[in-house]
C-alpha cells in the first residue's frame, strides 16, 4: 500500500566565499572607478529627468537614496557641519518635489532646489571617491535601518512632518 510521496527537491548548497581574507582586506581599498561611474551614473540620470520634468518614482528615491548615504558619510567625516548643510538643503529641495507631486501629480523641481540637489550631488561625488568599499556599504546600511526605523521625514497632505531623528530643522 504506496502512498503518493511528494518527490523531494534536489539540494542546492549554499555559494560559499572561500576568499575570505581577500574579501576582508579588499574592502577597505576605494571604490574601483567602474562601480563609482555606475552609482553615479544612476544619481545624476535622475537629477537630469528631475531637471527636465520627465522624473518618475524610481528617479526620486534613487536621489533621496544618494542624499541619505551622503548624510550618514558626512555624519562620520570630519566636514560634518558643512556637508550636512549641503545634505539637509538638497533633503528640503526633495521634500518640496514630493509635496509638488502631490500636488500636481508630476515630479518637478524649483531653481533653487535644482542648485540645492547639484550642490548635494556634487559632494556624493566627492565623498564616493574618498571612501572605502566597508564605509559605503556601512552608510547604506545605516540609511537602511534608519528607514526601517522609521527615523525619515514623511510627507503628508496637509504639509511636512520634519522629524527631528532625520536631522532636519523642525
Amino acid at each position: 500500500m504506496a502512498g503518493t510521496k511528494k518527490p523531494r527537491r534536489a539540494h542546492r548548497p549554499r555559494e560559499i566565499r572561500n576568499d575570505i581574507p581577500a574579501m576582508l582586506f579588499e574592502s577597505d581599498q576605494p571604490l574601483p572607478d567602474h562601480q563609482r561611474a555606475s552609482i553615479l551614473i544612476a544619481a545624476h540620470a535622475s537629477v537630469s529627468a528631475l531637471a527636465r520634468g520627465s522624473a518618475t518614482k524610481d528617479d526620486w528615491h534613487t536621489i533621496v537614496n544618494a542624499m541619505n548615504a551622503s548624510q550618514v558619510l558626512c555624519e562620520g567625516a570630519g566636514n560634518k557641519e558643512v556637508g550636512l548643510t549641503v545634505i539637509h538643503a538638497a533633503q528640503n529641495a526633495m521634500i518640496e518635489v514630493g509635496e509638488r507631486c502631490k500636488q500636481i501629480g508630476r515630479l518637478g523641481v524649483s531653481g533653487d532646489g535644482l542648485r540645492a540637489i547639484n550642490e548635494a550631488m556634487a559632494l556624493y561625488e566627492q565623498l564616493l571617491e574618498t571612501v572605502t568599499k566597508r564605509q559605503f556599504t556601512t552608510a547604506i546600511k545605516e540609511a537602511d535601518r534608519r528607514i526601517k526605523a522609521g527615523n525619515v521625514v514623511r510627507l503628508k497632505r496637509e504639509g511636512t512632518r520634519r522629524m527631528s531623528a532625520a536631522g532636519l530643522a523642525v
